[in-house]
């Protein structure tokens, strides 16, 4: 190609030099003809200097030159396109093998069998960071190398849309990328990063997102995963959050956006009736003897929880009874609906030894509670006290809250315990 271009130069410079200006076009035709045309497939098929060697080798300023050359001829850069798309479509399906095989690898490892659902592992998001630095590899292709050549703008999204609704480990890419959003806007995620460079990072998935096909997908488990961090307040910046959702929206449209928009403008609510609830208490005199944070959201903008029927302590209770009587007077003709599995505690146990606080949710609070009068009990006697708590259910609660679970079913602390402090969260209608 270096000869083509340096021959069409010449060609270019005897026309100025020594032939009439009219002649330059007819000159030209006839040698990009011969030089070109005659010989595309074999330029662009060599198995060192052409198209795909070139792409696989980085070879940018030939790339570009090729290019120059081939734009020349009648759909000269139709093949190149082609060969374009093929290329950054094999680099995609590579790396969906290279994932699968890594996670299946991590299974056997670990003893495990079927499909890989565990979408936040370090392969997996390692996967949507390679494919975001993929599509920068190549969008940088088209835009120095193609000129922005719309055609080649148009290979590099079919390529993107071939391999990206591929499986990857058992999962979707829609799914992979919800939790790879939810891990930069987490507290505690294993991306750390700067403020503008997570902007930056959420704008490309952001873009990625066009080259999936089910969208609502994504929007589903998105959804989800927002839910958990604002109800268990762990998301690490509402501007960042803000920010993707309407860079969602801008590029999806406002349908697809309007319940994550609902549930981050509930939570702004929910803490300006928190407030009003906290001044209500003070207004009419009453004292708790829990420390009780609600938050109250509208039923449609959230995923479908399921509500049990517990019997609570009587600390509880009266909580929820002074709550009732708030909200009633707050808002009529509205009913609540508690969902105790989203609650939090923070329960202080005043143990033989020392005093320990233990975070863990309203069930598992409802049944350490059960222990504040006794040092045992039977599973039976655990199942009058908690109605809802089927067996399953009972002994996982108990697992999680540290109370030990003997055959026969006797649940027990074997030291003294009383709980004295509490904050926790439910959700309503």
């Amino acid at each position: 190609m270096l000869k083509a271009e340096e021959c069409l130069r010449l060609e270019e410079e005897r026309v100025e030099n020594y032939l009439h200006v009219s002649t330059k076009p007819k000159l030209l035709k006839e040698v990009e003809a011969e030089l070109l045309s005659n010989y595309e497939t074999r330029l662009l098929t060599k198995e060192h200097s052409g198209c795909a060697a070139l792409l696989k080798d980085d070879k940018t300023d030939d790339l570009a030159r090729m290019y120059r050359l081939f734009q020349r001829i009648p759909k000269g850069l139709d093949p190149v396109a082609e060969i374009f798309k093929e290329h950054v479509d094999s680099e995609g399906m590579k790396l969906v093998k290279e994932v699968t095989e890594a996670v299946e690898l991590a299974k056997e490892k670990q003893g495990r069998t079927g499909p890989s659902r565990d979408t936040g592992s370090s392969h997996e998001q390692q996967y949507v960071r390679a494919v975001i630095d993929l599509h920068d590899k190549y969008l940088q292709y088209v835009s120095t190398c193609f000129c922005n050549s719309s055609l080649f703008h148009k290979s590099l999204k079919e390529a993107f849309e071939n391999f990206v609704n591929k499986s990857v480990a058992g999962s979707t890419s829609a799914e992979l990328m919800a939790s790879f959003c939810d891990n930069l806007l987490k507290k505690g995620g294993s991306e750390k990063l700067s403020d503008e460079a997570i902007e930056e990072t959420l704008e490309k998935v952001v873009k990625l997102l066009a080259y999936v096909s089910d969208k609502d997908m994504f929007a589903e488990f998105y959804r989800k995963k927002l839910s958990r961090r604002l109800l268990q307040d762990k998301s690490a910046s509402d501007d960042h959050e803000r920010s993707l959702l309407s860079r969602l929206k801008q590029q999806c449209g406002a349908q697809f956006t309007s319940k994550m928009e609902g549930m981050v403008t509930d939570l702004q609510l929910a803490k300006e009736k928190q407030q009003h609830f906290d001044d209500w208490l003070k207004e009419k005199g009453k004292k708790l003897g829990i420390e009780l944070s609600v938050t109250v959201l509208t039923t449609g903008f959230w995923p479908t929880y399921k509500s049990i029927e517990v019997a609570l302590p009587r600390e509880m209770v009266e909580g929820v009874e002074v709550y009732r009587q708030y909200y009633d007077s707050d808002s009529k003709h509205r009913k609540l609906t508690w969902i105790y599995t989203l609650g939090t505690a923070v329960v202080r146990g005043n143990f033989q030894s020392r005093a320990i606080e233990m975070q863990m949710n309203t069930l598992q609070a409802a049944l350490c509670m059960l222990l504040n009068d006794m040092d045992e009990l039977m599973y039976a006697e655990v199942m009058q006290s908690c109605s809802a708590l089927c067996y399953l259910r009972l002994r996982r609660v108990a697992f999680a809250s540290c109370v030990l679970v003997l055959p026969g079913h006797l649940f027990f602390w074997g030291v003294a315990f009383l709980c004295s402090v509490w904050s926790w969260v439910r959700l309503g209608p």
